[in-house]
């Protein structure tokens, strides 16, 4: 077979072709799949100029496209799959994950895809995607978008394991979403916490007497001192609470639900996880704010024909405990507001805030803060973890759990008390400044050598 040259005269390899009425350059080959495929370039080597008038990224030469084709080939990685977009790549996992998930994951899907929509990333190869890309990508929607870092830990929540989906399948080599997300950096340093006692106190305080919100109190107390999610909280029907066995039964959620993105319906759905199946006990007074609460219930003929089904659709959900004024049935959004408007109007009338430094105060917090109480009052782990429908320990343990600096000087003090051979008392000398541990005087050695201590410490006050 005679030799095949380009135009300066060069031997082409198998696979590669010239076109001599274009002047471009071509290279034909098998993928893992056994089907044929064709890449183009301007140049033979990187050595080449590109032609005036043409465009080409510098590494597109055909040698280095057919380097990195051969290697692709020993490792067996697709090409032809590594060529979808980013959106693509996106709508493909999520459909292997649709009928694995929740409706609420399902309506965070459906945005991040619309926004994905929009942006150019989502339309870049996979393949050509890096880590830097990601990270400075990351960098561009918080600084320049002001997307935050919950929005974006949510969205890797997608590309991260699409991309290693990519990867098993040999689309890509690497996964460049398996950066570490930092907090500092994206401004999700001040995350939701537990508030003190003290703190819970003066905000349930300014609510149970203000001559609007008190109205709320009941609801807002049960928060605190049950730990039930929001949604859970929302779904309770009346035969949910077991006032003989003081329990109340947690089997459902309510949750909202877009419908072709323009009606909304609220649907009963299953609990986020199995463990959110449980009894959650309830302390007396937390009865009295139920009992009130059902009190108020407005009859069936005016509630507001709001539409809630179970998940299947097959019956109408009856029986809730909470209605807005309109005798509309509560969601969410309702209580989220409640605390939001509650605490704006405290803040109006009082200099001393209720947002404590460290975020507003949300359903959710009231999720950590009982938590919290627990966890510092001395509950077991395993008993904390069932009552918060945690489906893992780790999760109360390192997650809910905010341990105040007092509770945990307590917990110490009272440890060490227990541990040490002689009991321990607050002894004032004199009403001074500083109290001081001293042991109480069991033996008559035990007399001799206080009598230096409070000598020694008259001199020094002197």
């Amino acid at each position: 077979m005679a030799e095949r040259l380009d135009s300066k005269g060069r031997k082409l390899r198998t696979g590669e072709y010239f076109d001599e009425t274009t002047g471009r350059y071509k290279y034909r080959y098998k993928d893992v799949n056994n089907k044929w495929q064709t890449v183009y370039s301007w140049t033979l080597t990187h050595n080449d100029k590109v032609p005036l008038g043409k465009n080409q990224k510098r590494g597109d030469s055909l040698r280095e496209k057919e380097a990195l084709i051969q290697k692709d080939l020993v490792e067996e990685i697709d090409s032809s799959g590594g060529n979808m977009s980013v959106l693509s790549l996106m709508e493909r996992y999520i459909e292997t994950r649709w009928r694995d998930v929740k409706q609420t994951t399902r309506n965070g899907y459906t945005t991040q895809l619309n926004f994905m929509r929009t942006n150019e990333f989502g339309k870049k190869k996979i393949k050509d995607v890096t880590e830097d890309m990601a990270v400075l990508w990351y960098d561009e929607l918080h600084d320049k978008y002001g997307k935050n870092y919950s929005t974006l830990c949510t969205l890797r929540g997608i590309l991260r394991p699409a991309f290693a989906m990519a990867k098993k399948n040999g689309y890509v080599r690497q996964n460049p979403f398996s950066f570490e997300m930092l907090k500092k950096r994206y401004g999700g340093t001040k995350s939701r916490e537990a508030i003190t006692k003290e703190e819970m106190k003066r905000f349930l305080d300014f609510v149970r007497y203000d001559k609007h919100f008190k109205m709320y109190f009941d609801g807002m107390y049960i928060l605190f001192n049950t730990g039930l999610r929001i949604s859970e909280f929302c779904g309770l029907t009346v035969s949910d609470i077991d006032f003989k066995n003081h329990t109340i039964q947690v089997n459902k959620q309510l949750v909202r639900n877009m419908i072709d993105g323009k009606s909304t319906i609220y649907i009963e759905d299953t609990t986020k996880t199995e463990a959110g199946i449980r009894y959650v006990p309830m302390s007396d007074d937390v009865e009295v704010c139920f009992k009130r609460a059902i009190s108020r219930i407005p009859a069936r003929e005016k509630v507001k024909p709001t539409v809630i089904t179970s998940l299947d659709r097959k019956m109408i959900v009856q029986g809730f405990i909470w209605f807005d004024k309109n005798q509309n049935v509560e969601v969410a959004l309702h209580w989220e507001n409640h605390f939001r408007w509650a605490i704006a109007k405290h803040d109006r009338i009082y200099s001393e805030s209720l947002q404590f430094g460290k975020g507003t105060i949300t359903p959710h917090v009231c999720r950590h803060t009982f938590c919290s109480n627990m966890a510092s009052s001395g509950m077991a782990p395993k008993t904390l973890q069932y009552i918060m429908g945690h489906s893992e320990i780790g999760i109360t343990l390192n997650v809910y759990t905010h341990v105040a600096t007092g509770d945990a000087t307590e917990e110490v003090r009272r440890l060490a008390s227990m541990m040490n051979n002689k009991h321990y008392t607050i002894y004032d000398l004199e009403n001074r400044e500083a109290d001081y541990f001293v042991p109480q005087m069991d033996t008559e050695e035990d007399a001799e050598s206080w009598e230096g201590i409070e000598e020694y410490l008259e001199k020094k006050a002197m």
